[in-house]
């Protein structure tokens, strides 16, 4: 049986994203490795929507935050976005998926576009991501997508509170670029 891959879409934010929004940050399973924060309430979601939209010239962070929607529905599932220290040509990614779309590869997609938008885009010579050893999964995911696991910084994010660990993911735009091209190679000897 041919099992089609699921296709997801980025899109940006919205002030009409609040609902998937509060689903997303009011639970506890989806942002507990995250800095962004748990929202119990709906006017603590919205704060935090208009805080990933807002564009602040001013900021030392630029973000480029993206609703991640399914590209037949439109139903927006998850979020995620591409973060750089203003003046610096390195940055970082992350990412949120709803818990009901978990293990089907849509995180992986959408963190393959967010290298994209980095590199092709943003024209980024370096792009990272923090992830936590106790989420082994977002490991994965950055390990699909090319990148290396750098090292782990002990106690350097502080997360809901608690100083945690995290390992330090990256990936250079030539190594990004030679994988696109190894990609499209294989692709053209497979269609022969």
């Amino acid at each position: 049986m041919l099992v089609r891959p699921i296709s997801v879409a980025l899109r940006p934010l919205t002030n009409t994203d609040l609902e998937p929004i509060h689903e997303l940050l009011s639970d506890w399973n989806v942002v507990r490795f995250m800095l962004l924060p748990h929202c119990e309430t709906k006017a603590e979601s919205e704060k935090c929507l208009r805080d990933l939209i807002a564009e602040n010239p001013g900021a030392p962070w630029h973000s480029e935050v993206r609703a991640i929607q399914m590209q037949n529905s439109g139903e927006m599932i998850g979020i995620c976005g591409v973060s750089v220290l203003q003046g610096s040509e390195t940055g970082e990614i992350w990412y949120l998926l709803r818990p009901d779309f978990w293990g089907r590869g849509i995180t992986t997609e959408a963190a393959r576009m967010l290298l994209r938008i980095g590199f092709a885009e943003m024209k980024l010579h370096r792009i990272f991501a923090m992830c936590l050893p106790e989420n082994p999964a977002s490991a994965r995911v950055l390990e699909k997508i090319g990148m290396r696991k750098e090292g782990c910084q002990r106690k350097s994010l502080r997360i809901h509170g608690e100083w945690r660990d995290c390992s330090v993911y990256a990936i250079l735009r030539d190594e990004w670029a030679a994988s696109i091209e190894s990609g499209r190679m294989a692709a053209a000897v497979g269609q022969r």
